[in-house]
């Protein structure tokens, strides 16, 4: 029998050789390929596991910071603090909604056994952590699960507490009262009354000058050495809340501004705003019958003229100046004045009138304040 099998040349043995070599090259390459597949699917889908119990811890974070709030509906959902001062103070609660799954436990946030609060314990206008005023911190604790993935999230949060107001205006320079103003810090809206004005500067010489047919009345009318009120933290701790921004590099006059217009008898005004002007070192001037309800943050002089009619607070870094022959001004709240200013004059036909419900309200009902939170 003849033998058809040839033998391999060098050249066809080498050609076999590389057709093997290629075909483990891709199978090698297909392995891989479909392994990384496999894992880049497992990551995927640990990390939208992942996503979806953090989001969801977090959701659980905000309902808490809700329900805390006074004025949360329906009310029967309301977290209440019952015991304010209590530093074992607890609440939990469980989603109000099925979309998502989460428990939250809340507490007092405590130091050493005590409860702690944020408030300005030293009357400067700034809020602070401490052991004797303000409002409670509560240390939040939100925990979620996904598949296999969970997240705690833990977050801080306390209530604003009310603007520090010592009287119906506070001042930190030499200050003129002319016209027929009248500046009272007895409370028009029947809480405690106040100092009508208060300044930073001794009583000897008489830095404040009460002429023409102004009053100035309070408990004391006018009261010295007063402490002073950190003003530029005040501005920036309240900006961040501002409903309206207004950014000036020079000297600027705005006509018949209005952010609400208070009403003659209580209740006030129905919805208050934060507005806020950076005069970036300049001068403010409105006039033309601009009102507004709220607190009115100016980062440098402010100039009231023409009717002038607010309700509320009134925090201006530099010097406050109210003038305007026949024009009226209206303040049912308190004026602070302070940092540079050399002088604040109040004239014209101007009524500073002290009424602590005017600053409480603009922190009542005020989503709760986020101091901090970390992921456990």
């Amino acid at each position: 029998m003849k033998n058809y099998l040839k033998p391999l040349n060098n050249e066809s043995g080498m050609v076999l050789l590389l057709a093997m070599l290629i075909m483990s090259a891709l199978i090698l390459l297909g392995t891989t390929a479909v392994m990384e597949s496999q894992t880049d699917l497992r990551i995927s889908g640990n990390y939208k596991t992942s996503a979806i119990a953090f989001y969801a811890a977090e959701a659980g974070v905000e309902e808490a910071r809700a329900r805390l709030k006074g004025d949360f509906t329906p009310s029967g959902s309301m977290i209440v603090d019952s015991s304010p001062t209590n530093p074992d103070w607890t609440s939990s609660m469980s989603s109000l909604q099925s979309t998502l799954t989460y428990t939250v436990s809340i507490q007092h946030k405590t130091s050493g056994g005590n409860v702690l609060y944020w408030g300005d314990s030293n009357g400067d206008g700034t809020n602070e952590q401490n052991t004797t005023t303000g409002q409670n911190i509560y240390l939040v604790t939100s925990a979620a699960s996904s598949a296999s993935a969970g997240k705690t999230l833990e977050a801080v949060m306390t209530r604003i507490p009310p603007i520090t107001v010592n009287s119906a205006l506070h001042v930190e320079a030499e200050t003129e009262i002319k016209g027929s103003s009248s500046v009272n810090g007895n409370d028009a809206c029947g809480g405690s009354n106040v100092a009508g004005i208060a300044t930073t500067l001794p009583a000897s010489p008489d830095p404040v000058d009460v002429g023409g047919a102004s009053v100035v009345n309070g408990s004391p009318s006018e009261t010295y050495n007063a402490t002073p009120m950190n003003v530029p933290t005040m501005i920036n701790d309240w900006k961040v809340s501002a409903n309206y921004n207004y950014n000036y590099t020079s000297q600027q006059t705005e006509t018949g501004m209005h952010w609400g217009t208070p009403a003659g008898s209580a209740p006030y005004c129905a919805v208050n705003y934060v507005v806020y002007y950076n005069m970036n070192g300049t001068d403010l001037k409105l006039a033309g019958g601009t009102s507004g309800c709220g607190v009115l943050l100016v980062d440098g002089n402010l100039e009231l003229s023409g009717d002038f009619n607010w309700y509320g607070i009134i925090i201006v870094s530099g010097s406050v100046t109210m003038t305007g022959t026949g024009s009226t001004h209206t303040i049912r709240g308190a004026v602070i004045a302070g940092g540079s200013a050399e002088a604040d004059l109040v004239g014209g036909n101007t009524d500073i009138l002290y009424c602590s419900t005017a600053i409480s309200d603009q922190t009542t009902n005020r989503s709760l304040r986020m101091l901090s939170w970390t992921e456990k």
